[in-house]
């Protein structure tokens, strides 16, 4: 089994349209899916899907899979990489129409428009004109209503997530100031005059050239395979029960990572971040920083092992160990466990699932996540057929100056944990 860590210098093709902290690559997929579906027959099925690097290579394969995210940038993400390269010679003449009917629109900057937070107004102005176009030329919809609304990402086409992903490419060059190292967070601007205000024939030329550089990545599909992304939550899968084959994932790992606000400057350009919007999300985002309202509790099918990290943690002396960090654990891991309860349930008796974790830590107490979820599918009836571990040095503690403070080394282990389902 190869090491499943994504590798900047490594990656290629579709692999690079959209830089994703998270996630494994393709190449491990590719080593993975034969013996998980030793005929290409079946569905695979990931849910957690981010970026689409499973649905992308079962769907290159002919095989037939389902993705499910919770983020709306990662369901449009992961639609456009399904874009075959039969389509290559047509994305230029068409990136001129959306240039030239973005040009022509009459869109108007409300003084609501989540894009404010990092753009004067006659800078968000032509990434209006380009959202708009996309949604006039590719975009079918009830006509009172805004096209990327979440309701209807699901039926998005992988032409039109094409053209939204480069111009979330677009989008994310022009606020990269406001990224700080953190590569998963962003900023806004401390004054008006800090805003952005490219010319629009600035915005159109970064458009332009995204599409050519996203053209070159487009690889041939073998096959016809029946591929569904949609917009959903991993405990609780819009899917029939026993209707997938295989589950190759990797679940957020559980290091306070801020996906919603790592990606929202593109659910800006979906129009997904009302106040009240981004706060739900934000909350329902597994593994991130945010409390829900609603308070989880321990149980006994998350197993021994776990239930004594929680009870090391909600002992633990520093500060906000007993509240908010305690709290924090036990949502995150009521989420792990309703997540591979509703897997048990979708999956054929017998099926493989395999999923990548990583390890972390709560100052010196090591939050071992594998070991977790090894006990968890113990008590759902699944047998461990492999597990393989792999050091990872490049992680986000690294970042944190105080971590000597509790522990001599900042690396981490990434696990592949393969289970069979109970027959």
């Amino acid at each position: 089994m190869q090491n499943p860590k994504r590798r900047k210098h490594s990656l290629h093709g579709k692999e690079t349209w959209f830089d994703y902290y998270a996630g494994y690559s393709a190449a491990f997929v590719r080593d993975v899916l034969p013996h998980v579906l030793p005929r290409n027959k079946g569905r695979i099925l990931d849910p957690w899907n981010g970026g689409g690097t499973t649905t992308t290579v079962a769907h290159e394969q002919g095989i037939d899979s389902t993705g499910i995210d919770i983020n709306p940038v990662m369901v449009v993400v992961a639609k456009a990489k399904l874009l075959s390269s039969r389509v290559g010679d047509s994305l230029l003449p068409l990136s001129e129409e959306i240039v030239t009917v973005g040009m022509q629109m009459k869109e108007r900057v409300l003084a609501t428009d989540p894009l404010l937070e990092w753009f004067a107004p006659s800078g968000a102005l032509p990434v209006r004109q380009l959202a708009g176009a996309i949604s006039k030329l590719l975009v079918s919809t009830e006509a009172s209503e805004p096209a990327f609304l979440p309701k209807h990402i699901g039926k998005l086409s992988d032409l039109a997530a094409f053209f939204l992903v480069a111009l979330f490419r677009t989008t994310r060059l022009l606020v990269s100031r406001f990224r700080p190292t953190n590569p998963t967070w962003i900023k806004s601007p401390d004054s008006d005059r800090q805003r952005i205000r490219p010319t629009p024939e600035t915005v159109f030329d970064m458009f332009r050239l995204h599409v050519l550089d996203m053209r070159e990545g487009l690889s041939t599909i073998f096959g016809q395979a029946n591929t569904v992304i949609t917009l959903g939550s991993s405990d609780a899968l819009p899917m029939q029960a026993k209707s997938v084959d295989a589950v190759i994932a990797s679940p957020p790992y559980c290091t306070r990572i801020d996906y919603a606000v790592a990606t929202k400057p593109e659910l800006a350009i979906l129009g997904c971040t009302s106040p009240r919007d981004f706060a739900i999300l934000r909350r329902q985002m597994m593994g991130g920083p945010v409390v829900a309202p609603v308070a989880s509790h321990p149980k006994p099918s998350w197993g021994e092992s776990c239930l004594q990290f929680l009870k090391a943690v909600e002992d633990h002396p520093s500060k906000g160990s007993s509240n908010y960090y305690h709290k924090l654990f036990v949502q995150y891991y009521a989420t792990v466990c309703d997540s591979l309860g509703e897997i048990d349930r979708v999956l054929i008796s017998g099926g493989d699932c395999v999923l990548v974790v990583q390890d972390s830590h709560y100052k010196e107490v090591r939050v071992d996540v594998a070991g977790h979820v090894n006990e968890m599918a113990r008590i759902l009836g699944w047998a461990v057929k492999h597990r393989y571990d792999f050091k990872a040095n490049l992680v986000m503690a690294r970042m944190n100056p105080k971590v000597k403070k509790y522990r001599t080394q900042a690396g981490a282990t990434e696990s592949v944990l393969w289970f069979r389902s109970a027959s």
